[in-house]
């Protein structure tokens, strides 16, 4: 297993805590969110971790990791990004991509590394609970998921709400691409329209994977992560880390 942690952009909705630090860099309680995902990666036995960086990229030096910069990170989205790093799509293992600016249980980790699919996205059935915490209208954030009757199967995801029954579990920004899907994806990929490869958001490439019949699975878990993207998340978990955390 190989992972890619995306850790390029710039965080501006969490300043001015990354005026001088790179958003996973910012501290939750004393510690760096990155830490708190090469933490449970540790415990999970992944040890061969790539951090795809930009905004400051100097900053993760002292992680010793290998690393990859996307130097145009100003004028991309997360997906140029990831594909900055297209050489680790080498269908020999599977490829575990992490947004840098989460943190995640034990259990929902192995919930993504257990599930098969070609794609498999870890999605959270219990997403309502966290963004109540975290906003007063949760359909202004939160976005479509939904599956096949199987429940497992994705079928759409990434578009705006405009009811709470679109959303049958919440993308959190962790996902598996099967080794046997590597050229599959790349081939996808490079068709786009060289404009799409830069701005492309993850989940809408995610939903061109399944327009094009790629299997896409989601493993589905209740809780037991969170997403840092504001200073009033920072503030909210330094008061309910732990029982947000729990499953």
């Amino acid at each position: 297993m190989k992972v890619i942690i995306l850790a390029a952009g710039m965080g501006t909705r969490l300043r001015p805590y990354t005026e001088h630090c790179p958003k996973a860099l910012v501290p939750l309680n004393g510690k760096p969110l990155l830490e708190y995902q090469l933490d449970t990666l540790a415990r999970n036995g992944i040890t061969d971790i790539t951090l795809l960086t930009g905004y400051l990229a100097q900053c993760f030096d002292k992680y010793q990791l290998p690393g990859i910069i996307n130097p145009d990170y100003l004028h991309t989205n997360m997906l140029w990004s990831l594909l900055c790093a297209r050489s680790l799509f080498d269908s020999k293992q599977d490829v575990l991509v992490c947004y840098g600016d989460i943190i995640y249980t034990d259990a929902v980790l192995q919930a993504v590394l257990q599930q098969p699919g070609e794609v498999v996205v870890a999605a959270d059935k219990d997403w309502q609970a966290l963004w109540q915490l975290r906003m007063e209208d949760p359909l202004a954030d939160a976005e479509s998921f939904q599956m096949a009757p199987d429940n497992r199967r994705v079928l759409q995801l990434g578009q705006k709400l405009n009811s709470l029954l679109e959303a049958q579990a919440q993308y959190i920004g962790l996902i598996k691409f099967s080794a046997t899907a590597h050229s599959k994806i790349l081939s996808l990929y490079d068709a786009l329209p060289a404009a799409q490869q830069q701005k492309m958001y993850m989940t809408d490439f995610i939903q061109y994977l399944i327009d094009n019949d790629m299997e896409v699975n989601a493993a589905l878990h209740h809780g037991g992560w969170l997403e840092v993207d504001t200073t009033a998340d920072l503030k909210l978990y330094q008061q309910h880390m732990a029982r947000l955390l729990q499953q």
